[in-house]
């Protein structure tokens, strides 16, 4: 589906720098810390932080006590840092696709918006946009990442984190991550897929020179097709009692307003969509990909007919490696994705009644009756 970058990018390489630091043999016992200016008075730099793969290198510094007698015969080696300052950088999205176009390293942030821009339209065509970004105010203790995650049919969620090194910041990620914490908000199902750092400007290097990075799919694009179902938005006699449905169609946006149009022809008022599901061209041509969405006719306990999204079968599940090495293994709570799951999730068991499921990938233009 989507293609993941060559490494993960993302200021945890930082956290795990500085875990092999603190256990240093004579460095355990002189703490070390961040020093982004470079060691002070009473200070020498044991290493660094950072510095590679898109994480910007922050010194990491000790005391020596004040006196200054052996420490610099215990000094461990280290790496020297080169100057450089936060890179802008940017993510584009179609919502047709389960790709996306991802640029780090800028020295602008407009630059950064139309580089991923420039590349998701031309890859698809047109019809993308900014779906997260990190606009760099030049702090050279600012980092910011942008996280991917996907919900359980195959739809990416981006989000974006800034923060600056020194700042409580927790290990796990792939719980707290804002881009999880979205999808969660408007889908089900979701997981952590990757996450990108806004890369850094190297200083030592000519200014003309593009240190910028794309990360663009490679090779042939999967496309979603998609289910949607529109309901009156008020409950006028023509369509009381009525749900328009539609699917196997590929372009959201067309299919959307093609059945409102439907919808709202028919009832005489406005229409809205209630519920949709995604499927992607992948599971129709090989049934390996992880989107196989499904919309579901439903009655409630209070005898009211209602709509909701599944999938057919769980998505496989993505495996993590540990963060550090005290972390423990990494296991995801649960989340209903199944039909019956979802059900159960909205009404207490036995009080609903699955009436049908349609799924996305069968082209059909329907107008289904209420069910007493």
């Amino acid at each position: 589906m989507m293609m993941l970058p060559r490494s993960v990018r993302c200021s945890f390489v930082a956290l795990l720098a500085f875990a092999a630091f603190a256990f240093w043999p004579g460095v355990a016992a002189a703490q070390s810390f961040p020093c982004p200016n470079g060691p002070g008075p009473g200070e020498y730099q044991v290493g660094v932080m950072g510095g590679s793969h898109g994480v910007a290198a922050i010194p990491l510094c000790a005391s020596n006590g004040g006196d200054g007698s052996d420490a610099e015969d215990e000094r461990p080696k280290y790496i020297e840092v080169r100057p450089s300052k936060p890179g802008n950088s940017a993510v584009a999205y179609h919502a047709d696709t389960a790709s996306i176009w991802v640029t780090t390293a800028h020295k602008s942030y407009a630059a950064a918006k139309k580089q991923a821009l420039d590349g998701c339209n031309a890859g698809t065509g047109g019809g993308c946009y900014i779906a997260a970004s990190f606009e760099s105010s030049g702090d050279v203790a600012e980092s910011g990442e942008i996280f991917i995650a996907e919900d359980a049919m195959g739809q990416l969620w981006m989000k974006e984190n800034k923060r600056r090194y020194g700042d409580p910041y927790t290990y796990d990620f792939r719980i707290t991550d804002p881009a999880r914490i979205l999808c969660q908000k408007q889908s089900f199902g979701c997981s952590v897929l990757t996450s990108y750092h806004n890369g850094h400007i190297y200083l030592d290097v000519d200014p003309e020179k593009d240190q910028s990075e794309n990360f663009f799919p490679k090779g042939k694009l999967h496309w979603n097709r998609w289910a949607m179902v529109a309901q009156p938005t008020t409950r006028a006699a023509a369509g009381q009692s009525k749900s328009w449905l539609i699917s196997g169609k590929q372009n959201s946006a067309a299919t959307r307003k093609e059945i409102l149009d439907r919808c709202q022809a028919d009832a005489g008022v406005p229409c809205a969509i209630s519920a949709y599901a995604v499927n992607d061209d992948e599971v129709l041509a090989n049934d390996t990909g992880s989107a196989n969405g499904v919309l579901v006719h439903f009655v409630d306990g209070r005898g009211k007919n209602r709509w909701t999204s599944a999938v057919l079968t769980k998505p496989k599940k993505k495996k993590y490696k540990k963060l550090l090495r005290s972390d423990p293994d990494f296991v995801e709570a649960p989340d209903p994705v199944t039909v019956q799951e979802r059900i159960d999730r909205i009404c207490p068991p036995s009080f609903c009644r699955v009436i049908a499921t349609y799924d996305a990938a069968t082209p059909r233009m329907q107008v289904i009756e209420d069910v007493k």
